[in-house]
């Protein structure tokens, strides 16, 4: 089984050179989320791990990895000269922390997108891959590389997989979709699993794959067969558990059967998928579509239930479209349905970085267009979200726009004032008057000072006596 040890990018996106270490105390979860302003590389990392996971081959007529081959900048004149622009990460065993795979990603000179090499020698000092010929085509993993190959197989029946990597952006949204009971569907969950914006058949995918395991449960359990029966629910009721647990029962699946029908009911009212609140169409698109995958993957150890088996799950801004509540809920709720993922997620909301003890956070900083590692920290519930604003945010404006406009102009001429310059007195009164309006937290802002000047100047200004 496999998890991602370390990354190191050089010469991608607003990367010049980083390296991101994603070792982990034990008893941490395996969680990693990275924060920083936009375009400072939280979407690179990602893709840059994903690609890392994909297959890559002369043709790439089908699809690019998440055009991640765009983030790259220069160009390699030959494949000997990968040091110019590279992701490259390592691999290690989980039971033994070994390491198992050293991956190189590039940019390929004559088709122009991504191509991989392997490190010929895997050491275990957890050190860059040499550069020029001590590569090799495939991966010394040979889980690894029964994964990659997969990937692009049109039949993965006749194979098994001990883990599996999947990418997911909030922004993707679940459509509804008509029922084809009477023909199973056939796809490779494999498949197109790294991408982060996936087919707009998702609802088609997701709906059919919903009646299909509710048939065929019904089915096994009139002949009863109650454990089989149980196993084709297993992913099922996972999804209908965690949807029911991060609305509080308020939204409930309903399957119809004349005709074949998904439907999710609000306080007994039918609604599809495409008229869900963008929150809700949201999760389920990204776990939805998830829950089936690992559903339909034969699976080595099939004791397991589909949701425990071993994955790398990499979530881009998944507190996208969801209210402060649910965006509070969704990090744990994604380590509870997956406890054996190792998780990596990007966001700008305060309410993931502080919902989970001991996830490690990457806070990233941005300075003339190029981006690094600032610090990394342990996430706390116990951290306010004042102080994740402005100590991990890096966001100080407490109040709204025109309100810190008026405090800071007032703090201006309050200075003024007490250098006896009363040039710009009216403008200090209007300035009071509006502030005031604002309740009693910013009255209390600029009370203190307000007092100050009448001790000394002799000006009322907070009672208009002056």
């Amino acid at each position: 089984m496999i998890k991602v040890k370390q990354l190191y990018l050089k010469n991608i996106g607003p990367f010049v050179e980083q390296k991101f270490d994603f070792s982990v105390k034990v008893g941490n979860p395996d969680i990693h989320i990275f924060t920083g302003s936009n375009g400072s590389g939280k979407t690179t990392i990602l893709h840059a791990i994903a690609s890392e996971f994909d297959y890559f081959e002369n043709d790439h007529k089908e699809h690019t990895s998440n055009v991640f081959y765009k983030r790259f900048r220069t160009s390699d004149e030959d494949e000997k000269e990968m040091s110019l622009s590279y992701a490259h990460a390592i691999l290690c065993d989980i039971s033994s922390n070994k390491v198992s795979d050293k991956i190189v990603c590039y940019k390929c000179r004559s088709c122009g997108n991504l191509h991989q090499n392997y490190e010929k020698t895997v050491s275990n000092d957890l050190k860059i891959a040499k550069i020029g010929n001590g590569y090799r085509f495939k991966p010394q993993n040979k889980d690894l590389e029964n994964y990659k190959n997969a990937i692009i197989a049109k039949d993965i029946l006749n194979k098994t997989f001990k883990f599996a990597a999947f990418g997911y952006s909030g922004y993707r949204l679940i459509t509804s979709a008509k029922i084809q009971i009477e023909s199973e569907q056939s796809f490779n969950p494999l498949h197109m699993a790294l991408e982060f914006v996936k087919e707009k058949n998702t609802g088609f995918l997701v709906s059919n794959w919903i009646v299909s395991r509710y048939s065929k449960a019904a089915i096994e359990e009139t002949h009863g067969n109650k454990e089989l029966a149980n196993k084709y629910r297993e992913a099922l009721n996972c999804l209908i558990a965690s949807i029911n647990e991060l609305t509080e029962n308020e939204y409930i699946f309903e399957i119809q059967t004349n005709p074949w029908k998904v439907v999710i009911k609000y306080y007994e009212k039918e609604i599809e998928f495409d008229v869900l609140p963008d929150g809700l169409r949201s999760l389920l698109s990204w776990l939805g579509d998830l829950l089936m995958r690992l559903d339909e993957i034969p699976w080595e150890n099939k004791s397991i239930p589909v949701n425990h088996q071993n994955i790398i799950l990499l979530l881009d801004e998944i507190e996208v479209h969801l209210h402060p509540k649910w965006q509070y809920q969704i990090l744990p709720l994604t380590r509870k349905i997956f406890p054996n993922a190792q998780i990596f997620v990007s966001t700008h909301s305060p309410f993931v970085l502080n919902s989970i003890d001991n996830a490690t956070i990457h806070k990233l900083i941005t300075q003339k267009g190029e981006s690094k590692l600032d610090k990394k920290l342990l996430s706390q519930t116990g951290d306010s979200y004042s102080f994740i604003y402005e100590n991990i945010l890096e966001t100080f404006n407490k109040f709204g726009y025109q309100t810190m406009k008026d405090l800071k102009r007032f703090n201006e001429i309050d200075i003024e004032i007490m250098k006896d310059n009363l040039e710009n007195e009216k403008e200090f009164k209007e300035i009071i008057h509006r502030l005031i309006k604002e309740g009693e937290e910013v009255t209390a802002i600029i009370s203190s000072k307000l007092f100050r000047i009448k001790r000394i100047k002799e000006k009322d200004y907070f009672n208009g006596e002056n």
